[in-house]
Protein backbone atom coordinates (compact mmCIF):
# COMPACT_ATOMS: atom_id res chain seq x y z
CA UNK A 1 0.00 0.00 0.00
CA UNK A 2 0.69 3.12 -0.79
CA UNK A 3 -0.01 5.59 2.58
CA UNK A 4 2.07 8.66 3.35
CA UNK A 5 5.29 7.67 5.70
CA UNK A 6 3.55 9.72 9.05
CA UNK A 7 0.71 6.91 7.97
CA UNK A 8 3.01 3.71 7.48
CA UNK A 9 5.32 4.53 10.90
CA UNK A 10 1.85 5.14 13.37
CA UNK A 11 0.57 1.86 12.02
CA UNK A 12 3.83 0.03 12.77
CA UNK A 13 3.13 -1.82 9.30
CA UNK A 14 5.76 -5.47 8.83
CA UNK A 15 6.16 -7.67 6.20
CA UNK A 16 5.94 -11.25 7.29
CA UNK A 17 8.04 -13.70 5.49
CA UNK A 18 6.58 -17.13 5.57
CA UNK A 19 9.40 -19.91 5.17
CA UNK A 20 9.18 -22.42 2.64
CA UNK A 21 7.13 -25.60 3.04
CA UNK A 22 9.31 -28.72 2.54
CA UNK A 23 8.47 -30.98 -0.80
CA UNK A 24 6.50 -33.55 1.69
CA UNK A 25 4.73 -30.80 3.70
CA UNK A 26 3.91 -29.13 0.37
CA UNK A 27 2.62 -32.74 -0.96
CA UNK A 28 0.34 -33.21 1.94
CA UNK A 29 -1.27 -29.45 1.60
CA UNK A 30 -1.64 -29.57 -1.64
CA UNK A 31 -3.13 -33.35 -1.64
CA UNK A 32 -5.87 -31.94 1.16
CA UNK A 33 -6.57 -29.15 -1.03
CA UNK A 34 -7.26 -31.44 -4.10
CA UNK A 35 -9.26 -34.04 -1.69
CA UNK A 36 -11.96 -31.14 -0.99
CA UNK A 37 -11.92 -29.27 -4.50
CA UNK A 38 -11.68 -31.50 -7.08
CA UNK A 39 -13.54 -34.54 -8.04
CA UNK A 40 -12.46 -38.07 -6.68
CA UNK A 41 -9.80 -39.44 -8.79
CA UNK A 42 -9.47 -36.46 -10.96
CA UNK A 43 -5.79 -35.69 -10.58
CA UNK A 44 -3.14 -38.18 -9.91
CA UNK A 45 -0.65 -38.06 -7.31
CA UNK A 46 2.47 -37.94 -9.17
CA UNK A 47 0.79 -34.75 -10.60
CA UNK A 48 0.32 -33.22 -7.09
CA UNK A 49 4.03 -34.37 -6.37
CA UNK A 50 5.58 -33.03 -9.10
CA UNK A 51 3.42 -29.66 -8.52
CA UNK A 52 4.56 -29.74 -5.01
CA UNK A 53 8.41 -30.18 -6.49
CA UNK A 54 7.56 -27.15 -8.75
CA UNK A 55 5.98 -24.65 -5.97
CA UNK A 56 9.49 -24.84 -4.38
CA UNK A 57 7.82 -24.68 -1.37
CA UNK A 58 5.56 -22.11 -1.73
CA UNK A 59 1.67 -23.26 -1.49
CA UNK A 60 0.41 -20.52 -2.89
CA UNK A 61 2.24 -20.94 -5.74
CA UNK A 62 1.49 -24.92 -5.81
CA UNK A 63 -2.26 -24.09 -4.94
CA UNK A 64 -2.38 -21.85 -8.30
CA UNK A 65 -0.25 -24.74 -10.65
CA UNK A 66 -3.81 -26.77 -9.46
CA UNK A 67 -6.13 -24.43 -10.09
CA UNK A 68 -5.08 -23.48 -13.98
CA UNK A 69 -4.40 -27.05 -14.81
CA UNK A 70 -7.91 -28.03 -13.59
CA UNK A 71 -9.49 -25.07 -15.42
CA UNK A 72 -7.52 -26.39 -18.26
CA UNK A 73 -8.84 -29.78 -18.18
CA UNK A 74 -12.23 -28.48 -18.09
CA UNK A 75 -11.75 -26.30 -20.72
CA UNK A 76 -10.77 -29.32 -23.03
CA UNK A 77 -13.53 -31.36 -21.37
CA UNK A 78 -10.89 -33.40 -19.97
CA UNK A 79 -12.52 -36.21 -16.84
CA UNK A 80 -8.99 -35.84 -15.42
CA UNK A 81 -6.05 -33.57 -15.27
CA UNK A 82 -3.10 -34.94 -16.96
CA UNK A 83 0.79 -34.13 -17.29
CA UNK A 84 0.27 -31.50 -20.01
CA UNK A 85 -2.12 -29.17 -17.85
CA UNK A 86 0.09 -29.24 -14.95
CA UNK A 87 3.19 -28.58 -17.30
CA UNK A 88 1.15 -25.79 -18.93
CA UNK A 89 0.01 -24.51 -15.42
CA UNK A 90 3.27 -24.53 -13.93
CA UNK A 91 4.68 -22.17 -16.82
CA UNK A 92 1.66 -20.00 -16.13
CA UNK A 93 2.03 -19.97 -12.76
CA UNK A 94 5.92 -18.95 -12.88
CA UNK A 95 4.67 -15.64 -14.72
CA UNK A 96 2.18 -15.33 -12.29
CA UNK A 97 4.13 -14.84 -9.26
CA UNK A 98 6.61 -12.82 -11.16
CA UNK A 99 4.06 -10.77 -12.23
CA UNK A 100 3.10 -10.59 -8.14
CA UNK A 101 6.12 -9.95 -6.99
CA UNK A 102 6.78 -7.19 -9.02
CA UNK A 103 3.84 -5.04 -8.52
CA UNK A 104 5.19 -5.13 -5.11
CA UNK A 105 8.50 -3.21 -6.15
CA UNK A 106 9.06 0.38 -4.89
CA UNK A 107 9.60 3.05 -7.80
CA UNK A 108 13.24 2.59 -7.84
CA UNK A 109 13.04 -1.50 -7.71
CA UNK A 110 11.05 -1.05 -11.14
CA UNK A 111 13.02 1.20 -12.93
CA UNK A 112 15.93 -1.40 -12.16
CA UNK A 113 13.65 -4.26 -13.23
CA UNK A 114 12.45 -2.83 -16.32
CA UNK A 115 15.99 -2.30 -17.45
CA UNK A 116 16.46 -5.52 -16.56
CA UNK A 117 13.68 -6.80 -19.00
CA UNK A 118 14.95 -4.97 -21.97
CA UNK A 119 18.32 -6.17 -21.68
CA UNK A 120 17.60 -9.96 -20.20
CA UNK A 121 21.09 -10.22 -19.03
CA UNK A 122 23.35 -7.62 -17.32
CA UNK A 123 26.57 -6.73 -15.04
CA UNK A 124 25.91 -5.20 -11.88
CA UNK A 125 27.98 -2.10 -12.79
CA UNK A 126 26.45 -1.89 -16.17
CA UNK A 127 22.64 -2.09 -14.77
CA UNK A 128 23.61 0.38 -11.83
CA UNK A 129 24.87 2.73 -14.46
CA UNK A 130 21.91 1.91 -17.23
CA UNK A 131 19.58 3.18 -14.01
CA UNK A 132 21.57 6.49 -13.38
CA UNK A 133 21.69 7.52 -16.83
CA UNK A 134 17.46 7.16 -16.63
CA UNK A 135 16.17 8.43 -13.85
CA UNK A 136 17.02 12.18 -12.66
CA UNK A 137 17.65 10.92 -9.00
CA UNK A 138 19.52 7.67 -8.64
CA UNK A 139 19.35 6.00 -5.40
CA UNK A 140 22.91 5.65 -3.92
CA UNK A 141 25.01 2.30 -4.75
CA UNK A 142 24.41 1.06 -1.50
CA UNK A 143 20.66 1.39 -1.76
CA UNK A 144 20.89 0.06 -5.25
CA UNK A 145 23.01 -3.36 -3.88
CA UNK A 146 19.94 -3.82 -1.29
CA UNK A 147 17.21 -3.71 -4.18
CA UNK A 148 18.95 -5.93 -6.12
CA UNK A 149 19.49 -8.68 -2.94
CA UNK A 150 15.37 -8.04 -2.46
CA UNK A 151 14.81 -8.94 -6.20
CA UNK A 152 16.86 -11.91 -5.91
CA UNK A 153 15.02 -13.18 -2.67
CA UNK A 154 11.97 -12.63 -3.74
CA UNK A 155 12.94 -15.09 -6.71
CA UNK A 156 12.17 -12.59 -10.08
CA UNK A 157 16.00 -11.95 -10.60
CA UNK A 158 18.57 -14.74 -10.45
CA UNK A 159 22.38 -13.83 -9.84
CA UNK A 160 25.68 -15.21 -10.97
CA UNK A 161 28.76 -13.98 -8.79
CA UNK A 162 32.04 -14.22 -10.06
CA UNK A 163 34.03 -12.99 -7.10
CA UNK A 164 33.02 -9.48 -6.68
CA UNK A 165 31.53 -8.97 -9.90
CA UNK A 166 27.74 -10.19 -10.31
CA UNK A 167 25.25 -10.60 -13.32
CA UNK A 168 22.09 -10.42 -13.11
CA UNK A 169 19.14 -11.72 -14.93
CA UNK A 170 15.77 -11.54 -15.58
CA UNK A 171 13.13 -14.34 -14.72
CA UNK A 172 10.51 -14.85 -17.14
Amino acid sequence: MNFPSRIKSSLALTEIEFPSHKPDELFDILKDKVEFSFRSNSISRESIRITSLMAEGDARVGLEILRRAGKKAEDRNLRKVTIEEIEQAIKDATRFKTSYFASKLNEYQKTIYEILGKKKRMASGLLYREYCRIVKIPVVDRAYRNYMNRMVELGIVNVQEFGRWKIYEIII
